[in-house]
């Protein structure tokens, strides 16, 4: 026996006999292939130029040589053979097709127990396979539910496998395989296509899974069944008018529920995830799988009646849901129907976090060391499925939240090794005790603590001088309607002031007012001070009628001139200019103090002279004649509120052209032109935008809120609703 073999099933998927479709079933499902391969090869046509700079991304960030060139080979196929490729599975989809519709079965051999051995190529196949069916169907459940129904009823059974429908998730992903391999590439190569399309698949096989529905419905099969046919913009409910539901009981059930949804579909039969149960099997006498787990810590598990199984081996960059192998064993034909529910429900679990893109992979890598404590502990406490605060879902959602503070530097490797060190004491000192794990939570939720309070000093440091910036930006392009605010006010239209010093405030003192605002903003002491002088100016040249007005214009007046005079000086204002106002100024405030005298005429400036000595008009002098037109109102939809919605220390991940992307950590947001002010993960650089740029970016694609929630909960919510399908479907 190879060192590396595993034992394995070779009937683990062995459909049984069926009649003889009748034509017009047989005319039915063929319209149904076609929707299903033609939608497929049109998706897969429409993104083959972003799966080829994915590709390209991805050989740039891989270390290994052989890694790259796979990567690299794979886009080269997509750039010069896509059609050719997609035809090739197109027919190898096709032809499977036909072997089904004409009752051709592939060989049978043996007994249900009989085992055989797989190379590790193949066993690599088997999970490739295994982990694409599985994150289609978890991504398409409420859609297939509905289709796998309708197609037993088309073929007159009573029910159809999940893995037996010929529009299922399985025979299209080993059709895709088939057709890749008919390229004759490497198996890497033929590894990577097959990731690519199922990546792009995830998010639209169920549109064209609910057109099959909706075709299906046209021709009369099921048409009170709405579940899967109903459009997702709209949205669904997991329990659709006219599906067979499950009890009223069970409506409105939340996750506290879930375990005893569980058992429900134990006593059903209808373990989900192709796990080798059987259903309604009550396991073989005197094996406990849980008891079992312990054994692969040390090596095999040993099975009833002299048979062993091992897990494939983790190693620190793997990614691989080791479940789904525990799964497609022959220790799931010992196992009970509870155990086999729990291990799918779990296997399901790991697959939602392995898919989740926001967490890195070398993150990815360590929670994937973690899949066996985790379903043991699930074993173990069925509190697992209905506390959000559990222990073991607070490690998990623990290291998923740590991923922003992974930065690829030497500080962010120092952290995840730091995070390896805590994973490795769960595995080595966890048997059944589940403080294990609380102690474990503790441990990371106070790094991950820490390291957001260091990360919130480095930023308020760092972008000190970038929001200083952003401020006085802010306040050169808001200066000119400010400062013409402050001098119509002065300028009381109770009291005529003359045009000589009315064009003096506008026109020069504005200039000094703009560089007091734009350098310290409105509560600056030297635009207050000027601010100040100004309503004292124009007080200075009213009429004083009494004794105490004249006395008060006396002491004031020697500070104002010397005021007046530093002012004018600091804006450079034309030495002839100068002049010419102050001495108006002087018969100004002798008029001022002259009650009832005729008073003396101000000196005669043409306008040309004025024009001649004058600076160019400031913005501010702009802003008193032609006010700008109101912009333009913004669309509000959901992209604006979600960017309005930010606060200090959310995250955004950005997206490039090139395929990359990087996370942003918003550490200031200005409240006068909404400009927010991104750094890195290190808080040491920094950009800023507007928030009509950001959610144009959000409604683009361009950027992706990172949604700081629990991991867990997030996959709980949705393996509810696809379990109650199942069992509502039983």
């Amino acid at each position: 026996m190879p060192e590396n073999s595993v034992v394995v099933n070779l009937k683990q998927f062995e459909r049984s006999r069926r009649a003889q479709v009748s034509a017009e079933a047989l005319s039915i499902l063929h319209g149904c292939r076609d929707l299903l391969i033609e939608g497929t090869t049109r998706v897969l046509t429409r993104q083959s130029e972003a799966m080829e700079n994915t590709l390209l991304a991805m050989a740039d960030r891989s270390p290994l040589l052989d890694t790259r060139n796979s990567y690299y080979s794979a886009q080269g196929i997509l750039n010069t053979r896509a059609n050719e490729l997609l035809s090739a599975c197109k027919d190898a989809y096709c032809q499977t097709f036909n072997d089904f519709a004409h009752n051709r079965e592939k060989p049978a051999g043996g007994e249900l127990l009989e085992l055989s051995l797989l190379d590790d190529q193949d066993f690599e196949i088997t999970l490739v396979i295994d982990k694409a069916t599985s994150r289609l169907r978890y991504n398409c459940a409420e859609e297939l539910v509905a289709l796998d129904a309708r197609i037993a009823h088309l073929l007159s059974r009573s029910d159809l496998s999940e893995n037996d429908s010929p529009l299922g998730p399985r025979v299209l992903c080993e059709a895709l395989l088939d057709g890749i391999s008919r390229m004759q590439l490497e198996q890497a190569i033929r590894i990577v296509l097959l990731n690519q399309f199922d990546l792009v698949l995830t998010t639209e096989l169920a549109h064209i899974y609910q057109s099959i529905n909706r075709y299906l419905i046209d021709r009369g099969i099921l048409p009170d069944l709405k579940v899967g046919a109903k459009s997702r913009a709209q949205g669904t409910a997991p329990n659709s008018a006219g599906a067979a539901g499950p009890a009223p009981a069970m409506q409105g059930q939340t996750g506290g529920d879930m375990f005893k949804l569980f058992e429900q579909l134990a006593h059903s039969g209808s373990a989900a995830g192709g796990g080798g149960a059987g259903g309604a099997s009550a396991g073989l006498a005197g094996f406990s799988l849980l008891d079992s787990l312990g054994q692969l810590k040390s090596g095999a598990m040993m099975l009833p009646g002299g048979g062993r199984f091992e897990l494939p081996l983790l190693e620190a960059a793997t990614i691989q849901n080791v479940l789904r192998s525990l799964q497609q064993s022959p220790v799931m034909q010992a196992a009970s129907p509870l155990d086999a529910v729990l291990v799918d429900a779990v296997a399901m679990l790991f697959d939602v976090v392995f898919d989740d893109a926001a967490i890195p992979d070398h993150l990815k890598a360590q929670i994937a060391r973690l899949q066996i404590p985790v379903l043991k502990a699930a074993m173990l406490d069925r509190n697992f499925f209905s506390q959000s605060n559990h222990p073991v879902r607070r490690m998990l959602d623990a290291i998923a939240t740590l991923a922003v503070h992974l930065p690829d530097n030497e500080a962010g490797n120092a952290r995840l090794e730091a995070i390896s060190q805590v994973v490795s004491r769960v595995l080595d000192s966890f048997e059944k005790d589940i403080t294990v794990f609380d102690s474990a939570a503790v441990e990371l939720e106070a790094m991950g603590s820490l390291l957001e309070e260091t990360l919130e000093e480095i930023v308020d440091a760092s972008l000190q001088q970038d929001i200083a910036q952003i401020k006085q930006s802010e306040r050169a392009e808001l200066a000119p309607v400010i400062v013409h605010d402050f001098i119509n006010r002065a300028l009381n239209k109770e009291q005529p002031v003359v045009d000589a010093l009315r064009e003096f405030l506008r026109r020069d003192w504005a200039q000094l007012l703009t560089l007091d605002y734009v350098n310290e903003g409105e509560q600056g002491a030297h635009f207050n001070s000027h601010v100040e002088t100004m309503r004292e100016l124009v007080w200075s040249v009213q009429s004083k009628a009494d004794m105490d007005a004249r006395l008060m214009l006396v002491r004031i007046l020697p500070g104002l001139l010397k005021r007046l005079r530093e002012g004018v000086a600091e804006i450079d204002l034309p030495q002839k200019l100068s002049d010419r106002f102050f001495a108006t100024l002087v018969i100004l405030h002798a008029n001022a103090v002259r009650p009832n005298a005729q008073p003396v005429p101000l000196p005669d400036i043409t306008p040309e002279a004025i024009e001649e000595l004058a600076p160019a008009p400031t913005a501010a002098e702009a802003a008193t004649s032609e006010p700008e037109s109101e912009a333009a109102p913004e669309v509000e939809d959901e992209f604006n509120l979600r960017a309005r919605a930010l606060n200090k220390g959310d995250w955004v991940e950005f997206h490039y052209d090139d395929g990359t992307f990087r996370w942003a950590r918003l550490g200031w947001a200005s409240s006068v032109k909404n400009t927010y002010l991104f750094s890195d993960q290190d808080g040491m650089n920094s950009f800023s935008i507007s928030q009509l740029r950001l959610a144009d970016k959000l409604r683009r694609g361009e950027a992706v809120l990172v949604e700081r929630k629990s991991i867990t909960e997030s996959a709980f919510g949705k393996l509810m609703n696809l379990f109650r399908q199942k069992l509502g479907h039983a």
